[in-house]
């Protein structure tokens, strides 16, 4: 038996339980609204999957959602208690994690960082799935192939499973509307030469606002520095700049890669999200705004309605710690290419 425990953010913890027997995965998620330690969760786990063999339902008799079994946990003071899954708790995008909506304090948080990551604003958004990791040259590479792209340089270092490399924006929305389109779904950008517009009521692949790529970096909006969940940037977690040239009060020095490293080569943050800090900088939808933030909406929030540098957060294997923080903006032209620009995917988590 094979799964895997992914935690969700304050109020709640998602529990995705992805892979349950070779041959028999009918059980494939399952969420907990509650705090609880490891043993805890590890015993629900158990005891969930116990009880749901031990009842004896057939296969044929489970409630299904695109051909799996949902079933939702809830722990209380150590009472199970079992239910049907409902939408919000529906099967989870291959190679995504779902986010619950919530209301977080955005920005530099820590005080420490640049006048344009000011001020801190409150900001609440909706459910959405975002990409376990950066979008690889392995997949990236299958658009090409499929659309006549030339492929993007590799710099050298391979392609597979690092992350895709000399990417724009354009590129970007490009790749999400063919994926969209791929797998019937609704693609979210309408292109035209250099103008794009998004569709919200579109179901498809799109970039994260950068509110969204802060939350989910931050895992669920937490007090945190850094993407790995951590407070102090060191090179054993992270790929970045970390040679004793650019060491801060918030890091340790170790190696410098002065390269990208497979996507997943570093321990995830509390929502199973990896290399959101380092290895790549990652585009986003919004206009760079320096003076946004004074005037961001608070519902949803997408940024400036026109300008001429697209977000980019994260920063890459080049970059030194004050970089790549979790509130640390930057932004290019959006047809810019560079070997340390890549991106992320995400999705709207719609209703029936």
């Amino acid at each position: 038996m094979h799964h895997v425990v992914k935690f969700c953010a304050p109020p709640e913890l998602q529990i995705i339980y992805n892979e349950c027997l070779s041959q028999n995965p009918t059980v494939r998620n399952i969420t907990s609204i509650t705090h609880m330690k490891k043993k805890r969760l590890l015993f629900a786990l158990f005891a969930a999957f116990f009880l749901f063999v031990a009842a004896g339902l057939p296969a044929d008799k489970a409630p299904r959602r695109n051909e799996d079994f949902s079933l939702f946990i809830a722990v209380q003071d150590y009472t199970l208690v079992l239910r049907n899954a409902t939408q919000a708790d529906s099967v989870v995008p291959k190679n995504m994690v779902f986010l619950s909506g919530g209301t977080f304090e955005m920005g530099d948080v820590f005080g420490d960082g640049e006048e344009w990551e000011k001020p801190v604003h409150t900001v609440t958004l909706s459910d959405f799935y975002m990409g376990k990791t950066e979008v690889t040259f392995d997949e990236y590479d299958a658009f090409c192939a499929a659309t006549g792209r030339k492929k993007p340089s590799d710099a050298g270092w391979g392609r597979g499973k690092r992350p895709a490399i000399n990417v724009s924006w354009h590129d970007a929305v490009a790749y999400c509307n063919w994926l969209s389109e791929r797998q019937e779904l609704k693609q979210v950008y309408m292109i035209s030469e250099s103008t794009v517009t998004a569709d919200s009521s579109a179901n498809g692949y799109r970039l994260p606002t950068e509110a969204e790529w802060e939350y989910a970096a931050r895992s669920g909006g937490k007090k945190m520095r850094f993407g790995n969940g951590k407070d102090v940037a060191d090179p054993s977690g992270i790929n970045f700049a970390g040679s004793p040239a650019y060491k801060t009060s918030y890091s340790r020095s170790g190696v410098f890669r002065e390269k990208t490293t497979p996507v997943g080569s570093f321990q995830p943050n509390d929502l199973g999200l990896r290399d959101m800090t380092g290895n790549v900088w990652e585009w986003c939808w919004d206009w760079l705004g320096d003076d946004y933030y004074g005037k961001s909406a608070q519902n949803n929030p997408s940024g400036p309605v026109s300008g001429n540098r697209r977000v980019l957060r994260g920063g890459s294997w080049g970059n030194p710690p004050e970089n790549v923080r979790v509130a640390y903006r930057n932004g290019r032209d959006p047809a810019t290419k560079d070997y340390d620009y890549g991106f992320r995917l995400v999705r709207t988590a719609l209703g029936d």
